[in-house]
Order: structure tokens, then sequence, then C-alpha cells
């Protein structure tokens, strides 16, 4: 197995904490993780809180915009109610993953929805982030970058976005920064209105050929590529255009390892202890079985 593939825990440890909360990203770092991707937008008072959906109604009990809400309201806003009803559902489907928070301890400030700039307190140089700008507003991209500076990340942040424009302007503000572009599924890609008029009725093999060509001219270091839809020719082409390629939508141990025999240079993943397992030969950082009984705490490494 490769012993430089980035392993990068998905919205922190998401397969054991509820996703993008300060127990994500510490239970990552306590399995290991050297990196998490983590998702950004702004609230109604223009502060950068951690949050993938642009609505809050299927993750928790509010409903509505994050937009429309005060950062103060969000980040009192908890996860943890729909992350252990998912757990169970999932759990008497396929049971895979153990949890690592136990909700008679985890108190909600740990599982509701954080600011960038709590993350970055608590996690500080510990990681590298790979930060998801989500949305549309023009504030964002330079928001980002500020906060960013303000905690001295600079060298340990790569920015990422499925949309071109906030990374053209994430681009034109800092000319080094690392970024990611992340290229749609094969299901979205052909039906984005981002993708021009000439590419309709095109293959999506021709669509990414195209994204990967812009990322180039746009001076992006990588791209994002759904695992399903990666293959030697993709990955050799991104690579003549001096781009590295990275996966998304990892599901399972097999895909994982077939995103490293594929040649990609590394993947977001829920479960980031048991990857670097399977991928490093990490059995110091396994997650535990996930038939043994009983939660474990947030800060256990096992």
């Amino acid at each position: 197995m490769s012993s430089d593939f980035r392993i990068i825990a998905h919205r922190g440890a998401s397969a054991h904490a509820p996703e993008n909360t300060i127990a994500a990203f510490e239970t990552a770092v306590a399995l290991g993780a050297e990196e998490v991707e983590l998702d950004v937008r702004l609230s109604a008072d223009d502060r950068i809180v951690v949050f993938h959906d642009d609505r809050l109604d299927e993750k928790t009990a509010r409903e509505g915009r994050v937009r429309h809400y005060d950062a103060r309201v969000l980040q009192r806003t908890d996860l943890l109610p729909w992350f252990l009803e998912r757990a169970r559902s999932e759990s008497r489907q396929s049971p895979q993953h153990a949890l690592k928070i136990d909700p008679r301890t985890t108190c909600p400030p740990e599982t509701s929805i954080p600011l960038l700039e709590t993350v970055f307190e608590r996690v500080g140089d510990r990681v590298h982030y790979h930060v998801e700008i989500k949305g549309w507003d023009d504030l964002l991209p330079l928001a980002v970058l500020r906060t960013i500076d303000a905690f001295g990340l600079r060298d340990r942040v790569t920015l990422t976005s499925f949309s071109r424009q906030p990374l053209l302007e994430i681009r034109k503000l800092d000319p080094d920064l690392p970024i990611t572009f992340l290229l749609r599924d094969a299901a979205d890609a052909l039906g984005s209105s981002e993708f021009r008029p000439e590419l309709e009725g095109r293959s999506l093999a021709e669509v990414h050929a195209y994204w990967i060509e812009e990322a180039e001219r746009s001076g992006f270091q990588w791209v994002g590529i759904r695992a399903a839809d990666l293959s030697r020719e993709v990955v050799a082409f991104a690579r003549s255009c001096g781009l590295e390629v990275r996966c998304w939508g990892i599901r399972t141990e097999v895909d994982l390892l077939r995103a490293v025999e594929l040649g990609a240079v590394g993947a977001t993943v829920d479960w980031p202890g048991r990857a670097r397992a399977q991928v490093h030969g990490r059995p110091d950082v396994v997650e535990r079985d996930p038939e043994a009984p009983g939660p474990a705490s947030v800060a256990e490494a096992s």
C-alpha cells in the first residue's frame, strides 16, 4: 500500500460523531488523523459556521436556511439527536463502525454547529484542513482567508469547492494557497448550470477532461473526483496537466483500496483510523470493533 496516500477525515470522524462538530474533529485527531475536511458557509450575521447543508431541516430540530440564522442561534443547534437516530438506523441495516462519543457525557456545545474560528481554536495546528466553501456568498472567500490568517494557519489549509467561482476568487486573493476543484458525480455533473452548453451530450469523461483543463488554467493544484468515477485514464490526464487527484464518495474499504491502486493521492473518509490502518498498516489507530458493546468516549484513541 502507498505510504504517502493522504487519509482525510470527512467532516471529521463523521462515522463516530456528528459531522462537522468539535466532537467529530477531536475524535478524528484521537484516531490519528493528520488531515480533516470541513464545510463552511455564512450565517445571517456574516459569521463563518461549519455546516454542510444549505438548510437545517434534515439534521437539526430547526427549519430553514443556515443563512437565515444568527451564529449565536446556530451555535446552540445540536446535531447529536439526528446523529444517534441515523446511527441506530444504519446499525440495524449494516453495522460497520462503533460510536466514539458517549451521549451521556458529551455536552451540546461539542455536538452543535461551531464557528470556523472555534474549530481553529480547539484543533489548532494538529491537522491540515481541507476547507470546502459552500454556497454562493461573495463575502465568504475573503472571510475564510482572513480567519485562516488570524490563526496563522496559511500553511495548514487547502481550499476546496464544487463551484469554480469562489476558488477563482481565492486564487485572485492568494496566488499560492493550495486549491482542490471538486468535480461532480456522474448524476449531477451533466445537469449542473455551471457546465457550459457546449458540454451537453458529452460523456462524463469528456466533461471531467474539460474541467481538469480549466483547473490547470486556473492555477489549481488538485481535482477531487467521486470514487466510483475514478479511472487510471483520468488520473493520468490530470497528472499530464500538472494536477493530482483525490477521491470523495468513499463508502467501503474496497472503494478506498481501489482509489489507492488507481493512483489517487488521497481520499476523504468517514472512518479515518480504520482507513489509515488499511492503507498504511497502522493497527494502533484501528477503530473499535463495531460489535463491541457500549459507546466509547470522545477522547478515546483506541
